[in-house]
């Protein structure tokens, strides 16, 4: 969820800002508005908000005196105005984007998304065998000892747990590769990521494959045999 705040001295404007933001944007919740460059400037300060709607003209002074009294420099500002000619001053105020009234919901839509990008956790892994994965329930982290195989569909990868539980990632398998290739995970097969500890029993012939201790199949591929068999050390 990002916490957002809006700047803005119209009234009609923050609120159909706000409705735009309920309406079509997911996972925006509005942490506070302000009307003004003090009390702006204090809204920010208490509410540190992932991001910041901002209004340019305002009725006494305008959004860049904000910008110059917040105390977190980094904020991500999303410009919000009926007037164009600040356009170039806006950018080098490294604003993520600027938005002309009346607001357009696909560039309001791609603007907050370039902030939830900024803003994201990276899938990481650790020393202790952890990894965190980004799925559309957002960031969940698994134990590497917890995954019995992983297995790859173009762009997406699933995660077969021991719970019986299986979550999707919008990520490829090879990403994955990588990741695991130091917790005994093995790409045994073009589509499949598979945890050595959790094979079961291996079958071996033309069309070779494993049954992981879930009791799935999963497929060895000729050219990978022998390496899957040096790493099982059974070769």
């Amino acid at each position: 969820m990002l916490r957002a705040v809006i700047i803005d001295d119209e009234r009609k404007s923050r609120e159909n800002l706000e409705l735009l933001l309920q309406s079509f944007v997911e996972n925006v919740e509005i942490v506070g508005t302000a009307t003004g460059v003090l009390t702006g400037i204090k809204t920010i300060n208490t509410e540190d908000p992932d991001l910041v709607f901002l209004d340019i003209h305002l009725a006494n002074g305008d959004g860049f005196q904000i910008l110059e009294g917040i105390k977190n420099k980094q904020q991500n500002i999303i410009f919000v105005t009926g007037h164009e000619e600040h356009a170039v001053k806006a950018f080098r105020s490294d604003a993520i984007d600027y938005l002309l009234k009346p607001v357009c919901i696909d560039h309001l839509q791609n603007a907050v998304e370039r902030v939830r990008t900024k803003t994201a956790i990276p899938e990481t892994k650790n020393k202790q065998g952890q990894i965190s994965l980004s799925t559309s329930k957002g960031l969940q982290f698994l134990k590497t000892e917890n995954i019995v195989y992983c297995k790859g569909d173009g762009a997406y990868t699933y995660f077969f747990l021991k719970s019986g539980e299986r979550i999707t990632t919008s990520k490829n398998l090879k990403e994955y590769e990588n990741r695991l290739k130091d917790f005994n995970f093995f790409r045994s097969h073009k589509s499949y990521l598979i945890n050595l500890s959790e094979i079961k029993t291996y079958i071996r012939g033309e069309g070779s494959y494993a049954v992981m201790t879930n009791g799935d199949s999963v497929g060895v591929s000729k050219r990978r045999k022998d390496n899957f068999l040096a790493a099982l050390g059974s070769a």
